[in-house]
């Protein structure tokens, strides 16, 4: 095994899911022979001290960049063998895990997706039967999948009032605005976060989503605006489905991350577009009215939530870090 194949590997994880497209994973290589591997670090620079105290989306995130690695080595037919690691933080980098690799894989059907999946923020087209039997056939044991639309439209509803819920917090809107990419001039627009394309915000409503969530947020809650201008009702209508989440409530979130990451590879390679839900897992309250409503027992734990349908609109170029930052020395 050379270093390029290891390059070759972490390029292809760049593409995998992360809290507010944070990218905290960061990579080492290790021996360039036949038993090279990979170290997996987390830089805690980014870490989200206000939305992740805990480092629980942290190392979802963590999980789906290994889950993403293990992917792209299956299609060089290498098999991943993952070792959490523990040991002290150096450098604003903490280590998480080790990959190494052996002969007699055979390639991940969802290795066609890797590098292409994207957060659709947009619309949807109106759902076909077909669009529906793909989202029907999410289902699996940690997975609900919700297609009745007088159900969606619950779940809709619930959703904004989560998220309206949490975006009252100023230190979550100030963190999450350190994240947004508001104007095409911002440094970072094609490095990280969440930059307006991605939003599929046009340049008035990009401007117009920075005044909300920033000097204008509370005199719009006082006149019992805001919620109606952050709302998300309408991206909800013409959804095939939207995905329950849920894992065993005493998972390693590492392990869930590498979980979600496959469900999410899959809804793009049913032809679909997801969008993540984060508020529906965050808030306890939607949380526990979610799992009574759809059968989910007290052992598991929602762990996140997807909109999923057919993307009404082009594809955008995603915020990815170049392979030269992820990889460290």
């Amino acid at each position: 095994m050379t270093a390029d194949d290891l390059r070759a590997f972490v390029a292809a994880a760049i593409a995998s899911p992360s809290v507010h497209n944070v990218q905290p994973a960061r990579w080492r290589i290790e021996g360039v022979s036949e038993h090279g591997a990979l170290v997996l670090l987390e830089d805690t620079t980014r870490r989200l001290t206000v939305g992740d105290p805990r480092g629980h989306d942290a190392a979802i995130s963590l999980g789906a960049a290994a889950e993403g690695v293990a992917i792209a080595a299956s299609g060089a037919g290498l098999a991943t063998r993952i070792e959490r690691l523990s040991g002290a933080e150096a450098e604003g980098l903490r280590p998480v895990a080790r990959l190494t690799f052996a002969d007699g894989a055979t390639p991940d059907p969802l290795l066609a997706v890797l590098e292409t999946r994207a957060s659709w923020r947009g619309g949807f087209l109106p759902p076909t039967p077909q669009d529906h039997t793909a989202a029907q056939a999410l289902a699996g044991e940690d997975r609900v999948i919700i297609a009745d639309p007088a159900q969606i439209a619950q779940a809709a509803a619930l959703y904004d009032r989560a998220s309206f819920g949490i975006m009252r917090g100023h230190g979550f809107r100030a963190e999450l605005r350190h994240w947004m990419r508001l104007n095409r001039r911002h440094p970072d627009w094609a490095r990280d976060g969440l930059n307006a394309a991605a939003m599929q915000l046009s340049g008035i409503e990009a401007a117009g989503a920075g005044a909300v969530l920033g000097p204008l947020f509370r005199p719009l809650a006082a006149l019992g605006l805001a919620p109606a201008l952050l709302s998300e009702a309408k991206g909800f209508a013409k959804a095939a489905a939207v995905v329950l989440f849920h894992r065993p409530a005493d998972e390693d979130p590492f392990d869930s991350g590498r979980a979600f990451h496959r469900l999410w590879l899959e809804v793009d390679a049913g032809g679909l577009g997801g969008n993540v839900l984060a508020a529906l897992a965050d808030d306890q309250e939607a949380a526990m009215a979610l799992c009574k409503a759809h059968g989910i027992g007290p052992e598991r734990r929602l762990v996140s939530a997807l909109r999923i349908g057919r993307r009404d609109g082009a594809p955008f170029l995603r915020a990815r870090l170049p392979l030269s930052e992820v990889l460290v020395s």
